[in-house]
This record gives C-alpha cells, sequence and structure tokens, in this order.
C-alpha cells in the first residue's frame, strides 16, 4: 500500500469505507525501491550515483564521504563497503525527473481524494486527516502545489468545514486555514470572501 494513501481513514459506514480503500488502491501509487535512498530512506529529492553505480539521496552520501574523511579512513560504498576511487557524485537526472513526476501524480490523487473526502459527508476521523494532510503539500513546493490546491477547490471545502457540526472539525479547519494563509495571499482572499479573519 502506498505510505502517501495513509491519511486515508475508515468511515462511518461500511460502503463509505469500502469506496475510499477503492479510490486509494486506483490511484495512489507506492513508494519504489529506487526512488529511496537506502541511507536515509526518505523518498530522494536530490539523486545522486556513486563510482559503482549505486544511488543516493546527495546530502546523506555527502555526509558520509566526511565521515569517512573525518575517521581517517578511505571513502568506500556504504553499501557494498567497496573502496572508491572517486567521491564525484553524478547527478542522476532520469530517476529525479520519474520521482517528481510521481510525485505530482500522487499528490494530484491526493488532492482528489480529499476533495471526495470533504464533500461526501465523510466521517470526522477522515475529515480531521485531510485537514492534516493538506498544509503538507503546500510546504512540498509552495508555488506549484498552492496553485494546484486552489484549482481544485479544495480550499473552498476547508471553509465549509467551518460550518461542521463537529467543534474539533471547525477548530481544525480554522487552524489549517490560517496556517496556509500565512505564506499564501489566494487564501487569504478566500478566507476574506468567507468572512474569515486572519490571525496577525
Amino acid at each position: 500500500m502506498a505510505r502517501h494513501g495513509s491519511w486515508v481513514g475508515s468511515s462511518d459506514s461500511s460502503s463509505q469505507q469500502d469506496e475510499s480503500h477503492q479510490l486509494e488502491r486506483h490511484h495512489i501509487e507506492p513508494i519504489y525501491n529506487s526512488f529511496v535512498c537506502p541511507l536515509t530512506k526518505p523518498v530522494m529529492r536530490d539523486p545522486v550515483t556513486i563510482e559503482t553505480g549505486q544511488t543516493f539521496e546527495r546530502e546523506a552520501i555527502e555526509k558520509w564521504f566526511k565521515e569517512c574523511k573525518e575517521s581517517g579512513r578511505k571513502p568506500f560504498s556504504p553499501l557494498t563497503l567497496q573502496e572508491l576511487k572517486s567521491t564525484y557524485l553524478n547527478p542522476s537526472v532520469a530517476v529525479r525527473h520519474t520521482i517528481e513526476e510521481w510525485t505530482a501524480r500522487n499528490e494530484a490523487a491526493q488532492l482528489d481524494l480529499a476533495r471526495t473526502s470533504l464533500s461526501m459527508g465523510s466521517s470526522e476521523g477522515d475529515i480531521l486527516q485531510v485537514l492534516n494532510f493538506v498544509p503538507h503539500i503546500c510546504q512540498r513546493s509552495k508555488s506549484n502545489k498552492q496553485h494546484a490546491i486552489h484549482k481544485s477547490g479544495v480550499i473552498y471545502l476547508i471553509v465549509d468545514m467551518l460550518k461542521n457540526s463537529s467543534y474539533k472539525v471547525q477548530l481544525k479547519a480554522l487552524q489549517t486555514l490560517r496556517n496556509m494563509a500565512e505564506e499564501d495571499s489566494k487564501t487569504k482572499e478566500t478566507m476574506a470572501e468567507g468572512g474569515i479573519l486572519c490571525a496577525q
């Protein structure tokens, strides 16, 4: 199962739960092993390849080589322990582009799922998970992701959550909007349209 789809929780009814899981399986792609840095485990943002042909996150392998130097050891592969003649890092452009495309597809799918969860009368738990998730998309790549969020209409659905019968949902929706508005003028405009004051 895709790690990025984990915010989708259970629903009040079994039919809604089944529908959520079907959407998740259909849209969210799994994290492929080749996307993960073998040293740090997160998905790589700046993949580079060493002379053995192994790929790592640049910052992680640079730190490894630095530790080798500081300990008086010759540089070697952290995976095969093979001694290296060079510490040259070859940018893995193809891998990076593939990861970026995969990320874009998954985030678009997650926005679809978020919009569905906020508009289909989902459970309080599902809604709270969505409200926790949306700001993280903005933080990954602010300009592009924020544009996608506004285009999806999710912001207006979050504003509607202020009318939800659950106080927890109302409070989380307000916190989410205020956090997003701190660095996004369009969110501020949307909040102003709804008569919502931003925290100063």
